[in-house]
Order: structure tokens, then C-alpha cells, then sequence
């Protein structure tokens, strides 16, 4: 009998020990410490995880969402290939637009400072929501329903490894049934050449602050002034055959007209190119100086 209840108790101890390591390895485990580090892990490397959804709300009247925000290479101002949710998320948005004319989407585009911008806006933040706009008018939206902005991303955040994990907010407003801002760029800029300089030899396009400016200003105005268009007339020295340089003047104005197409996203037709050569200079070509100053391409607001 002593002998029988000795072996009941030892195989009650053993089935004890087996199965307090079953639990800890399949079972307990589950959910334990191991699990917490392995969600963790796995944030890390889900972008939609670390960030939330990307969310979309106007008041109570519209919203939608997505598991993926927009995302861009650092230093590039187009989006990444977009998951077919948020694809979906932007077709709702762009649908809500088309259906109620009097609200205004605003597309925020963040950057860093340490960003070099290639763009024709005063930042890469505006030139990420520019193409963003871009993919709404292919939509049906209209441009004078969309404003971007650009802002300043401190502390690097969201940025991953070269990529920006979310580079793009919408909001909502009232569209204004009065646009001062149409006014005065018309009055500033009308009529009036934004004037790029090039090099002997060179097609560089290097633009100042101020250019940037005016050139956010132009696309603001070709997008909600349907017949403004833009002339782009391009002009050399006298140095050398006039033919030449006149075939030469209306390459660089095409090249211009690219660059404003490409990254500005103004369409061809809405601009007239032109080269004149040598003859409207706007200074002697007497010294160096001077000549560079006749080597330009201006950009007319019509």
C-alpha cells in the first residue's frame, strides 16, 4: 500500500513538472514577456503601427481613414507608391470634395530643414502637397477647392531611414467666396518678367528666395485664373552667329518650361515659349557683366 501511494505521488510531482514546462514554453509564454517583445519588434518595423491610422475628418459631415500615410524618399517632393487603402481614403476624399463645392481641402506637407529643396516652392513641404494636389485635380476635384501649406517637421520626426513614414495631413475649411490673395498677386506680378540667369554654356536653373516665391504665387493663380497662361521668352549676348543663339534662347526657354511643367506641375499648354537671341537685350553687352545679365529667361504672367 506505502509503496503504491509513494508511486502516485511521484508521478503526481512529475506530471506537475511537465507540465509547469509545457505552460511556460506554449502556453504561458503566450502573451508573457516574450510576446510584448516581439509586438515591439514588430512596431518598430510596421510604420502604420508606430504612427496610427492616417485619419481624415471634417466635423461630423465626413471621414475616413487608413492604416499607411503618404510617405516620400528625403530630399524628393513625389509620394511613394500609395497601399491601396489609402488610395481608397483619397478617392472618398476626392469624391466628398466634388459633392460639396463649398469646402476647401488643405493639404499640409511637412519637411526639415536639413531637406535640400529642388522644387519651385519656398519649401519641400509645399512641393509634396503640390504633387498630393496634383493626384486630387486627376481626380475630378477642383483646384480652386485646394490650398497647401508647408511645415516645418522638428526633431526629424517620422523620418525612418531615408523615408519620411508620413509626410502629408489634410483638413477642411470654408472655401472663400472672395480670394484676396488672387488680387495681389495679380497686381504684383502681371505683366511683370520673373527673370532666370544662366551661365555661358550651362543650362543650370538656380532660383533665389524671392523666385520661389513668386513662382508658389504664379501656380496659385494659374490654378484658379482659367485663360492666364505664362510666357516664357529665353535671350542670349551677341557673342557669336545670331541664329545659333536664337535656337539657343528657345532651347533654354523650353528647358524652363519643363522645369515649371515637372516641378510645378503646370501644364504645357498653359505656357508659350519663345527665343528671341540677342535681340531684346536689357543692358550693352560691352562688359562680362552685362552679358550675363542678357543671358536670362524670363517668366511673364499674361
Amino acid at each position: 500500500m506505502q509503496n503504491r501511494l509513494l508511486f502516485l505521488i511521484l508521478l503526481l510531482i512529475a506530471w506537475l513538472i511537465i507540465g509547469c514546462l509545457v505552460c511556460k514554453k506554449y502556453i504561458c509564454g503566450f502573451g508573457g514577456a516574450a510576446a510584448i517583445a516581439a509586438v515591439a519588434d514588430e512596431g518598430e518595423e510596421n510604420t502604420s503601427f508606430a504612427l496610427g491610422n492616417w485619419l481624415v475628418n471634417d466635423d461630423n459631415e465626413f471621414s475616413t481613414n487608413s492604416a499607411n500615410h503618404f510617405s516620400f524618399n528625403k530630399n524628393n517632393a513625389a509620394f511613394l507608391p500609395l497601399p491601396v487603402g489609402l488610395k481608397s481614403s483619397v478617392d472618398e476624399t476626392a469624391l466628398y470634395l466634388k459633392n460639396n463645392k463649398n469646402r476647401s481641402l488643405d493639404i499640409t506637407g511637412y519637411y526639415t530643414n536639413d531637406e535640400k529643396n529642388e522644387s519651385l516652392f519656398t519649401n519641400l513641404g509645399m512641393a509634396r502637397a503640390e504633387n498630393v494636389k496634383n493626384l486630387l485635380l486627376g481626380a475630378g476635384v477642383s483646384a480652386t477647392q485646394i490650398n497647401i501649406n508647408g511645415k516645418l517637421l522638428p526633431n526629424n520626426k517620422w523620418l525612418g531611414e531615408n523615408t519620411f513614414n508620413k509626410g502629408i495631413e489634410f483638413g477642411f475649411s470654408a472655401k472663400n467666396a472672395e480670394d484676396l490673395r488672387i488680387s495681389e498677386i495679380k497686381k504684383r506680378l502681371l505683366g511683370k518678367p520673373v527673370t532666370l540667369y544662366f551661365e555661358t554654356n550651362s543650362d543650370n536653373i538656380k532660383l533665389t528666395e524671392t523666385q520661389r516665391k513668386d513662382f508658389t504665387d504664379l501656380i496659385y493663380y494659374l490654378d484658379r485664373v482659367p485663360n492666364a497662361t505664362l510666357a516664357i521668352g529665353g535671350h542670349t549676348d551677341n557673342v557669336g552667329n545670331v541664329d545659333s543663339n536664337v535656337k539657343l534662347s528657345k532651347k533654354r526657354a523650353d528647358i524652363v518650361a519643363n522645369y515649371i511643367n515637372k516641378r510645378g506641375g503646370i501644364a504645357k499648354n498653359k505656357m508659350a515659349m519663345q527665343g528671341f537671341g540677342p535681340n531684346k537685350p536689357v543692358t550693352s553687352n560691352n562688359t562680362d557683366e552685362d552679358r550675363q545679365k542678357n543671358r536670362r529667361v524670363e517668366v511673364i504672367l499674361k
